[in-house]
């Protein structure tokens, strides 16, 4: 299943709206600084991601009903890894180009994630397990944050 994850541009805490192939919303994100929520449109609270401040690693805690994994980034070396724990998952790819993969141990392709061209803006998600479905756009969006925040851009004044 192919998604769509848009940065909301609105008033409020609103960060990413997620929607499908069709371009009807199906999940919207917000949050705060360390905190963050997916929700459908109904408002109900599916996934919880808590921002975990260790000082040499971006952490995060993705939570959906009673399972948790923990996402780790490391920026420290010139190629910035990531490691989950609490699934058999890695990550393939360039994070920092928004342009990566996410590999099970089995080498099966859980999900991909790419910058899309035809929809101006936004990241596209092609997700292959949908069993996994909550869990990879959890960590599709923490990526897109760490892309957002700490990287400098100009502004013409």
């Amino acid at each position: 299943m192919k998604f769509y994850i848009k940065r909301d541009k609105t008033a409020g805490d609103g960060l990413f709206v997620i929607f499908d192939e069709r371009g009807r919303d199906k999940y919207f994100v917000s949050g705060s600084k360390n905190y963050f929520i997916i929700s459908d449109l109904n408002g109900r609270i599916l996934v919880k991601i808590h921002r975990l401040p260790l000082p040499a690693l971006k952490a995060y805690s993705i939570s959906s009903g009673n399972y948790n994994i923990k996402f780790f980034i490391n920026t420290s070396s010139k190629a910035p890894s990531c490691y989950f724990f609490g699934n058999s998952w890695l990550i393939r790819g360039d994070i920092t180009r928004n342009s990566f993969d996410i590999i099970d141990a089995d080498n099966s392709l859980v999900a991909s994630h790419r910058v899309s061209f035809s929809n101006s803006g936004s990241y596209e998600l092609e997700i292959s397990k949908g069993n996994s479905e909550l869990f990879c756009i959890a960590t599709s969006i923490c990526v897109d944050i760490e892309a957002k925040v700490d990287n400098p851009t100009l502004q013409t004044v």
